[in-house]
């Protein structure tokens, strides 16, 4: 996976740590107004005492300058334009990768329903971090979890298994963060980008009306915010840090709160994720923990694998990971012992991350077993892992996750699963969600 295997440090040896966990303010951030000494403490809140006196000499000595710049309607577009209920709100603790999250989730709500998307901060933390459940992240006792921080993949993990209040993740797109127009097309169609910046020792600096940032060379990425538009006509100049071209995208960051955020598009994106979630579904039935680490398996030109549930009622949907950047799969609904085949559908995968796939009718199920067939190979879970600060725990028992290998099914549990896979790993759960309907 391209943008997860950029941050597997923290799978290999769970840096907890040294994730997103930004505080209100970065220290050593510098934020300055340019030809504008009216600016308010509340749209500087950033500053330090420290660089006061400094701000005022930049800007006494720039009064002649008039930053005007007004866009146009070429080039541009902003989410907030078209939505009516989403609030830029500021961030508690280290919890900037929640509000970047969550605000990719909510804006897509609305923008695909006209409703508001309620989700509380500290509930998805804890949902994240509980310590009452079998597998997923945990943190050791005397760790602080709301600063602790985390990543966008760690929120897809857990609220594709549901969440609350009829809230289930219905999708994670992963986007190549250089890809201008992808990333561009993705806030169009589908609302916010969660994205992955430098926040730490760079130059914020008003110019006029605009919050502006330009880091061309990153120390770090250590900050999660939110891409909710871009303006391609943005001056270079409106930059602390010289720009190379005009342009820039407009963020909502959870360090600013309500004012806009531009972000020259020089500044490169440690990783950009599109998160939409759903009303839809009822029950959220699966084993596995997550595919963070895009483990999968392959057993010849195509990979089965299989989760078998106990429960009764009418089957709408099934998820599941897509390792690669585009690949074709055939959804089967069997009986349990795999004897009987009770509904068949083929889809494809059409990006890199989590998907939910509707079935085109639902499906009457009590004891039955969910087979998808990859044409790539099969997402299922990695191994546990732990550090002084936490662990990322996997669980699988027997019944519940298979391969199709050998002719036969093969349970994943069993102990000779790594050896008949031929898999650097032991492998985990078959990463297969079963939702149903409401």
């Amino acid at each position: 996976m391209k943008i997860k295997k950029q941050l597997s440090a923290f799978l290999l040896a769970l840096s907890l740590a040294v994730m997103n966990g930004c505080g209100d303010s970065s220290a050593g951030d510098k934020l300055s107004s340019a030809a504008d000494p009216s600016i308010s403490s509340s749209q500087a809140e950033s500053s330090s005492a420290a660089d006061s006196s400094s701000s005022a000499a930049d800007s006494s000595s720039a009064a002649a300058v008039v930053y005007d710049y007004e866009r146009g309607t070429d080039g541009y577009y902003n989410l907030m334009d078209e939505l009516k209920l989403f609030e830029m709100k500021t961030q508690q603790a280290g919890t900037c990768w929640l509000y970047a999250g969550r605000a990719s989730m909510q804006t897509s709500y609305e923008k695909q329903t006209g409703k508001e998307l309620k989700m509380e901060i500290y509930d998805m933390l804890d949902a994240i971090y509980r310590d009452d459940k079998q597998e997923g992240f945990f943190v050791n006792s005397g760790v602080d979890k709301g600063e602790l921080g985390g990543w966008q993949w760690m929120i897809t993990d857990t609220l594709s298994r549901g969440y609350k209040d009829g809230i289930t993740l219905e999708g994670s797109v992963i986007i190549d963060p250089a890809d201008r127009e992808a990333i561009k097309n993705a806030i169009k169609t589908r609302g916010g980008i969660a994205a992955e910046v430098c926040d730490k020792n760079v130059g914020r600096k008003y110019f006029g009306k605009y919050l502006t940032v330009n880091y061309a060379e990153p120390d770090s990425y250590d900050h999660d915010l939110t891409l909710i538009g871009w303006d391609d006509h943005f001056p270079k100049d409106y930059f602390a840090d010289p720009a190379k071209q005009d342009g820039a995208w407009i963020a909502y960051n959870s360090n600013i709160g309500s004012h806009f955020y531009y972000i020259s598009y020089d500044s490169p994106f440690g990783y950009t994720i599109s998160h939409t979630v759903s009303d839809k579904y009822s029950q959220v039935l699966s084993y596995d923990a997550g595919n963070e680490m895009d483990r999968y398996v392959k057993t010849g030109d195509s990979t089965k694998v299989a989760n078998v549930f106990h429960n009764a009622g009418k089957l709408a949907a099934v998820g599941t990971f897509n390792d690669f950047d585009k690949q074709g799969i055939k959804i089967e609904i069997m009986s349990a012992d795999f004897k009987n085949v009770l509904y068949t559908q083929d889809a494809v995968l059409d990006y890199h991350g989590y998907h939910t796939v509707e079935l085109t009718k639902p499906v009457e199920v009590s004891d039955f077993a969910v087979v998808v067939t990859y044409e790539k190979g099969a997402p299922v879970e990695g191994e546990s892992i732990e550090n002084g600060d936490g662990m990322y725990k996997t669980v699988s028992e027997k019944g519940q996750s298979f391969v199709f290998a050998g002719g036969t099914w093969k349970d994943l549990s069993d102990a000779d699963a790594k050896t008949v896979l031929e898999t650097d790993f032991a492998p985990g759960n078959a990463c297969i969600k079963a939702l149903f309907v409401k």
